[in-house]
C-alpha cells in the first residue's frame, strides 16, 4: 500500500510540475509594481512579490514584459497564460482565475509635507484652493466624476510635474497611486517632501494575478498557497516597507 502511495504521489507531482513549466507568466511596465532598475533588471513591488512565491513554489518560470493590451488578449485566449498586476473588478471577475490579492492599489491625496491641511470626507478636498491633476490620467476623470471643481488641469506631460507644483504652493493638493506617489517623488529626489493623506481614499482595488479561465485549478491554487506563505513567513511585509 505504501508503495502504491507513493507511486501515485510521484505521478501527481510530475503531472502537476509539467503543467507548471507550461505556464507563460507575463507583466507590464508600471512603476512602482513593475519596471526596469538602473542595471536594467525587471523588478517592482509586484515582480518582487511574484519572485518570492516562484521561490516558494520552486517555480522558474521566467517573468515576460509585453505591451498590457497584448498580454491580456493572449491571457483571455489561452490555457495557462496569466498576468499581473491586474486590478480585480466585478466585470472581470469570471474572465480570470485569480491567485492574490499581491498588493493594494488605492488613489489618494497627496500634501506638501508641513501642510495644515487635514481631510475627514471628500468633501473636504472640494474646499481647498487648487487639486493637481493630469488630463490624461485617470485621476482626472475619477475626480471629475465625483463633482470637483478645483482642479488645476495639466493639459500635458508627465504627471509627476505636479509633485514640483505641490512643493512649490501651487497646488494643495496632488491626487495619486499611494505607491506611485512615493515612487515618484523618491525617484526626483523628493523623498519626504510630500505626504500621503491614507484615510480619505479616493478610489480603492487590489491587484491580482489573472490566469486563463480554462488554466487548472491545482496551478493556480498552488501560485495562491505559495502567496499565502509569502504573507505569513514576512517577506511580504519586507517587500512592501521597501516602497513606503
Amino acid at each position: 500500500m505504501k508503495k502504491a502511495a507513493m507511486v501515485v504521489f510521484f505521478i501527481l507531482f510530475a503531472t502537476l510540475s509539467g503543467a507548471e513549466e507550461q505556464i507563460t507568466l507575463m507583466t507590464e511596465i508600471f512603476p512602482p509594481y513593475q519596471y526596469y532598475s538602473e542595471d536594467l533588471k525587471l523588478t517592482g513591488i509586484s515582480v518582487e512579490i511574484i519572485e518570492a512565491v516562484k521561490k516558494e513554489i520552486n517555480s522558474e518560470i521566467p517573468i515576460k514584459e509585453v505591451p498590457w493590451v497584448r498580454g491580456v488578449k493572449i491571457t483571455k485566449k489561452k490555457k495557462n497564460n496569466a498576468i499581473f498586476s491586474m486590478l480585480r473588478t466585478p466585470e472581470r471577475e469570471k474572465l480570470y482565475k485569480w491567485a492574490g490579492p499581491l498588493v493594494d492599489l488605492s488613489v489618494i491625496f497627496f500634501k506638501k509635507t508641513g501642510s495644515p491641511i487635514v481631510l475627514n470626507s471628500l468633501e473636504d478636498a472640494k474646499k481647498v484652493g487648487k487639486v493637481g491633476v493630469t488630463r490624461n490620467v485617470a485621476n482626472y476623470e475619477l475626480l471629475s466624476a465625483k463633482g470637483f471643481t478645483n482642479l488645476d488641469v495639466l493639459q500635458n506631460g508627465a504627471d509627476e510635474n505636479n509633485i514640483i507644483k505641490l512643493i512649490k504652493g501651487r497646488i494643495d493638493l496632488w491626487a495619486s497611486t499611494y505607491f506611485g506617489g512615493l515612487y515618484s517623488a523618491k525617484s526626483l529626489g523628493h523623498a519626504g517632501m510630500i505626504k500621503p493623506i491614507t484615510n480619505i481614499p479616493i478610489f480603492k482595488g487590489q491587484l491580482y494575478l489573472a490566469f486563463n479561465s480554462k488554466t487548472d485549478d491545482t496551478i493556480v491554487n498552488k501560485w495562491q498557497a505559495g502567496l499565502d506563505k509569502v504573507k505569513s513567513n514576512k517577506t511580504f511585509d519586507k517587500i512592501i516597507s521597501r516602497y513606503q
